[in-house]
């Protein structure tokens, strides 16, 4: 029994080197593979392949949510569609030959065309009251001409008393009507003149302002145009008409002046000078008239002038005393209108010599008047006795102070 017994002590290492070299050997082969790339092959093996076959008969469940979603969506897209294109059509011209073939209305076309329209009749409601205010002005003038003559009479020198009262009374029944024709032409001319637009580029006040005055400037420079080749007087009457209000238009100052006076408050110097000024501002036959008259020269003030000046020197002038006692007579006048002077001739009698003496007082006393200057004396001669007395021959040479070529000398 005892040599039948195995030495546990020999056969324990030779177990252990047979189970760990194997185990070792893995191990490292492992390690080295990994480390060195030698194995590529994934760790968890190869994927598992799908059978896509199985999938054809597969249908997602259906939804009510997911379905109203997709109706909601597609109702959306075609309403934003249909909107750009409506809203293209109306305020662009892409979609024309779209609307135009089925006669769609298009905004933008439909403003374009009503503001053409209101442009249309504001012009024509415009061409209609200058028409009013024209003929109210021609009125004015022609009952402010007969004021104009009116009030020279009654603040001239060479009127008499009576001239002067029958001209106070004509100009209170002028100013009557001179009212009522200035009314009529404020009141029109306080209209107003412009109409709204539905356009950007005409937003302000001037802007329309300046729209609507091109407009009837145009209207009437067609009307104008028509009547150009007419013959006939009415026809010729309507062209100047035409023509003469054009210079009413845009005319700020006569608005001005028409707004803003106070008829009623005005005295007689004061409406005086108010015609006067309307009448510079526009164009009439009257007006016409009035410039030619006011280039005229009232001659007969201007000798009353003279007379009263020469009376402040010789106390007898014109009282037939000049061959018994002497004085100043006066033989011609000479008037030069384009060179607004007057030449003198005359003579001086004294019975003493002091001839000089007069002339050289006169001519100051004409260099005083409001109306003179530059008053000389162009020649001058003198013959006579102290028993005959002594007689002078003179010659004056004056300027009108209203010439305004005339430069006054010192």
């Amino acid at each position: 029994m005892a040599d039948q017994s195995i030495p546990m002590n020999n056969t324990a290492p030779a177990m252990d080197a047979l189970v760990a070299k194997p185990m070792e050997s893995d191990l490292l082969r492992n390690i080295v593979s990994t480390e060195t790339g030698a194995n590529d092959a994934p760790i968890l093996g190869e994927a598992p392949e799908l059978d896509t076959s199985l999938l054809y008969n597969v249908k997602p469940q259906k939804s009510v949510l997911l379905a109203i979603l997709k109706i909601l969506f597609g109702l959306l897209f075609f309403a934003s569609l249909a909107s750009l294109a409506f809203f293209t059509s109306q305020f662009t011209n892409t979609f024309d030959f779209v609307t135009s073939k089925f006669n769609l209305p298009n905004i933008s076309a439909d403003l374009a065309t009503t503001n053409t329209e209101i442009i249309g009749l504001q012009t024509e409601l415009n061409a209609s009251r200058f028409q009013q205010i024209k003929a109210a002005l021609d009125k004015f003038s022609y009952d402010g001409d007969q004021y104009l003559q009116q009030y020279e009479i009654s603040n001239s020198g060479t009127s008499s008393a009576q001239e002067k009262a029958d001209a106070k009374t004509a100009m209170d029944k002028s100013k009557v009507t001179l009212k009522t024709s200035f009314v009529q032409a404020r009141e029109k001319f306080s209209k107003n003149f412009i109409a709204p637009l539905i356009d950007i580029n005409f937003a302000t006040e001037p802007q329309l302002q300046s729209l609507y005055e091109e407009k009837l400037n145009a209207a009437i420079a067609e009307n104008m145009k028509v009547l150009a080749t007419g013959k006939d007087d009415a026809t010729k009457l309507d062209y100047r008409s035409y023509q003469q209000t054009l210079k009413l238009i845009g005319n700020t100052e006569l608005k001005n002046i028409l707004v803003q006076t106070d008829f009623d408050s005005l005295k007689s110097d004061k409406l005086y000078e108010l015609i006067k000024k309307v009448n510079s501002l526009i164009v009439n036959d009257m007006t016409s008239v009035q410039t030619i008259k006011s280039k005229r020269i009232k001659w007969s003030d201007i000798i009353n002038e003279i007379d009263l000046r020469t009376m402040a020197v010789d106390k007898n002038f014109n009282e037939k005393f000049y061959n018994s006692v002497g004085g100043i007579r006066y033989n011609s006048y000479d008037f030069d209108s384009a060179a607004g002077k007057i030449s003198i001739n005359g003579e001086t009698k004294s019975l003493d010599p002091t001839n000089f003496t007069m002339i050289a007082n006169l001519i100051e006393e004409l260099n005083e008047s409001k109306v003179f200057m530059n008053a000389e004396m162009r020649s001058f001669s003198k013959s006579g006795s102290l028993e005959e007395g002594y007689l002078a021959t003179l010659r004056l040479v004056l300027d009108l102070r209203s010439n305004p070529n005339a430069v006054k000398t010192k």
